[in-house]
């Protein structure tokens, strides 16, 4: 039972200790993310590290990465729609508003459109390269998104530099609760390498910290119940008068 209750500790320690990888947020109420986020909506992210920043990935960024913040802070979520070294421009397909990167045009299921929504409440601009070290985004809401679309036709192309990046979203709700980021297909089914992060590493370890305390309590439990009952016995030895 004490080596249960010791394997309890270290799981549920392993665990909490993975767990401060990621970091929750809440993004005011910019509505620039709905349906897919509405506002107000606690978030899991993580850093890129190694794997990078994707097309379709959700980012959290600092507001200063856009030309007009004027030293503003706060953060911002939008979506990366194209990355280093990517030719982007929006709405070539009249019909569809599709958004085309490197000569593809990508349906995006998650975008937000309003019944009456024609072309001219879409953001149009010619096509632009993405700069190294930057990423192209825009919210999922496009009528209604301040994001690199807006400043295409200025220095930099609109793009956010990956240093103002925090990280990617990848849960939905508080870190101990929180579910999974639905990942899109858009961009590999347009036939542009490179899938979205998915990481559920979270739920993993958060079920190993609940694992980890339910085998402590076990192991606690049962370990105080041994000693009890061998206590017991001992008594019951000292109290019995030896046999003639």
């Amino acid at each position: 039972m004490i080596l249960v209750a010791l394997l309890g500790v270290g799981g549920t320690g392993f665990g909490l200790f993975r767990l401060f990888g990621y970091q929750m947020v809440i993004v005011g109420d910019d509505s620039s993310m709905g349906p897919t986020i509405p506002g107000e909506t606690r978030l899991v992210y993580r850093s890129a590290g190694e794997s990078g920043v994707s097309r379709g990935d959700l980012v959290v960024f600092d507001l200063s990465a856009l030309p007009d913040s004027g030293g503003e802070r706060g953060l911002m979520l939008k979506r990366v729609i194209a990355v280093a070294g990517d030719v982007v421009s929006c709405c070539e397909n009249d019909e569809h508003h599709a958004i085309t990167v490197n000569g593809k045009p990508v349906k995006e299921p998650y975008v937000a459109r309003k019944p009456d929504s024609g072309l001219e409440d879409f953001i149009r601009f010619k096509a632009v390269t993405v700069p190294p070290g930057a990423i192209f985004v825009a919210g999922d809401d496009r009528t209604n998104s301040r994001d690199s679309r807006i400043y295409a036709d200025e220095p930099g192309n609109g793009a956010i530099e990956l240093s103002k990046v925090y990280g990617i979203v990848v849960g939905i709700g508080h870190v101990l609760a929180a579910e999974p980021v639905p990942r899109t297909t858009a961009f590999v089914d347009a036939g542009l390498p490179g899938e979205p992060l998915s990481d559920t590493g979270f739920v993993d370890y958060r079920n190993l910290v609940v694992a980890g305390a339910g085998l402590f309590l076990i192991g606690f439990i049962g370990s105080i119940v041994i000693v009890a009952r061998s206590a017991g016995k001992r008594r019951r030895a000292a109290a019995t008068p030896p046999a003639h």
